[in-house]
């Protein structure tokens, strides 16, 4: 079980530093969006939502954090005070995480037409 419990911590540990480095990459260089695959940084609407790309990313490496620190503390902690903490703030970066991912989708949508009307 320490074994899995070492997996999961390396994992989360990955993660987390992806994650920040994709939040620091979408907040000072999001020109760097150019290099993702299938060009999915290239068009306008993603340029524009780079800060939102970055909240999201922000709170996806905050919530692997402390995933890390609950796959390390979960079962060596004598009592359930550090873990309830632990589930708490997971629980809080995730809902931000979900927040996030909201208005990344409102950044993304197109934008609204006029309609068009067929009398001169």
């Amino acid at each position: 079980m320490s074994l899995v419990r070492d997996a999961l911590f390396a994992f989360a540990l990955a993660n987390a530093g992806f994650w920040a480095g994709l939040a620091c990459a979408w907040a000072f260089r999001p020109q760097w969006a150019e290099r993702l695959p299938l060009q999915l940084g290239t068009h306008e609407r993603y340029r524009r939502a780079a800060p939102a790309w970055a909240r999201l990313a922000a709170a996806l490496a905050g919530f692997w954090t402390v995933a890390a620190a609950l796959y390390l503390v979960g079962g060596r902690s004598a009592g359930p005070a550090p873990l309830i903490v632990l589930f708490v703030l997971a629980a809080a970066f995730l809902l931000v995480a979900i927040v996030a991912a909201g208005s990344v989708y409102r950044a993304l949508q197109p934008p609204a037409r006029l309609p068009l009307s067929l009398e001169p």
